[in-house]
């Protein structure tokens, strides 16, 4: 799509913003975990969560176009297709744990704002909770094993077989 991030400081910036994604992802989720089953732990550690799931998202999705653009570099195998083919995965999964995190946020800071102008709790008020709660469990572990799956393959293209593993032919910035 662009050229934004096919190089950073001359290496190839796939690998890089990779590894930040297969970081951040995981980390919002079991934060997202977390504040699904801890509700003190929103005031804490819940817009740092949102945040680290937002940022998550832009990795992967730079990781993403960083890893089309390599494609054009390296020694294409079997395993680097079936690699570049998931990639869509990795962003959804991103996006699954991103937007969990920030929907538990979102419904806390309103209900949090109701209290402030002393408004009466709403009757689906806890219910909602508890569903919110649910599917930012279930999207976060689910987006996180799309993401940690597709890192997963990235590593076993280039390291499974150390004599066929892609080489990169980069001359970049």
């Amino acid at each position: 799509m662009f050229a934004l991030f096919d190089s950073i400081f001359g290496l190839p910036g796939h690998p890089l913003l990779v590894h930040a994604a297969v970081v951040l992802v995981p980390l919002a989720a079991i934060g997202t975990i977390v504040m699904a089953f801890w509700p003190a732990a929103r005031n804490r550690i819940g817009w740092i969560t949102a945040v680290m799931g937002v940022v998550g998202f832009f990795f992967a999705y730079f990781a993403k176009q960083s890893g089309e653009a390599l494609l054009e570099t390296v020694r294409v195998t079997a395993a680097v297709n079936t690699h570049a083919e998931m990639g869509d995965q990795g962003v959804i999964g991103a996006f699954l744990v991103g937007g969990s995190a920030c929907s538990l946020m979102l419904f806390d800071q309103f209900v949090k704002e109701r209290a402030k102008r002393d408004l009466p709790e709403l009757s689906v008020t806890r219910p909602l909770r508890t569903l919110i709660g649910v599917f930012a469990v279930v999207l976060s572990i689910f987006g996180s094993v799309l993401v940690i799956n597709v890192g997963h393959s990235g590593a076993k293209a280039t390291w499974e077989n150390k004599d066929t593993a892609p080489t990169v032919t980069y001359n970049g910035d």
